[in-house]
């Protein structure tokens, strides 16, 4: 992994159960309310959505790792989302979504935890913006 900054950490660690989206425990800010074209840097940088630690649910739940963007900071939308995988078919290290940041994503962006058809009872998160992927 390169190196992080703790602006580009969204979520280390990141507990989530619940049915339905959680968001990143952070959000990024590209610092330019004129991000039409913003593509962050002239890096070739990755935005990386991994599981952390062993997931386990009482029922079939799935789970997605899916980059939102927002203009204000509050209100967030889909950009692009990665499958949403059987939690008995991602075990730690598994990444569920590596992607370089889209062209045109508004000022800030986050990553939601989609969880769907049964809530977890364990499972930890990260998602990072570095400039390698694993």
């Amino acid at each position: 992994m390169g190196m992080l900054d703790q602006s580009t950490k969204l979520a280390i660690a990141q507990a989530v159960t619940s049915t339905g989206d959680t968001a990143s425990t952070n959000i990024y800010d590209n610092g330019s309310a004129h991000a039409a074209d913003n593509s962050m840097t002239g890096e070739n940088l990755w935005i990386n959505a991994v599981v952390n630690t062993a997931i386990t649910s009482g029922g079939s739940a799935t789970v997605q790792a899916v980059l939102q963007d927002s203009a204000d900071g509050s209100t967030f939308a889909d950009v692009l989302a990665g499958p949403a995988v059987a939690y008995a078919s991602a075990p730690v290290g598994t990444a569920l979504l590596q992607v370089q940041p889209p062209v045109g994503m508004r000022r800030y962006f986050r990553i939601a935890w989609r969880i769907g058809t049964a809530a977890l009872t364990a499972g930890k998160f990260d998602a990072y913006v570095s400039n390698t992927i694993q």
